[in-house]
């Protein structure tokens, strides 16, 4: 239960009219303003906005939000594996992989989602 309420607090800070979703401007906001603290990172690198409206209403609920961020850490995971397996030092994409984590903080761990969902906004 502490994951998920330290995950849906996380969601909450780009929800800047706290209607509790994530619209694509407040979502980019974010994003670019979190992730310029990590210098070596490039725009192309950044999650993008249709990446996590999965059902493509404009907005990103909790659960878009959590079911994409343990996509992009697992995925930012791999690239980092994958650069160190073909003899780069994988340094640009670890620090890819130490910002998702960061910024998605434990999402890969959301069983039981609305369950829990439901008592956090209760």
């Amino acid at each position: 239960m502490e994951n998920l309420q330290r995950e849906y607090d996380e969601f909450k800070q780009p929800d800047i009219d706290g209607d509790d979703r994530i619209s694509r401007t407040e979502f980019n906001m974010y994003v670019k303003n979190y992730l310029s603290n990590y210098p070596g990172l490039t725009e192309k690198d950044y999650p993008k906005f249709e990446e996590f409206d999965h059902d493509k209403d404009g907005y990103v609920s909790f659960q878009e939000y959590a079911q994409q961020m343990a996509v992009q850490a697992q995925e930012a995971e791999l690239d980092q594996y994958y650069a160190q397996s073909q003899g780069a030092t994988g340094k640009k994409e670890a620090q890819k992989a130490n910002a998702l984590y960061d910024l998605y903080g434990s999402a890969a761990d959301s069983g039981g989602f609305n369950d829990l969902y439901a008592q956090i906004r209760n």
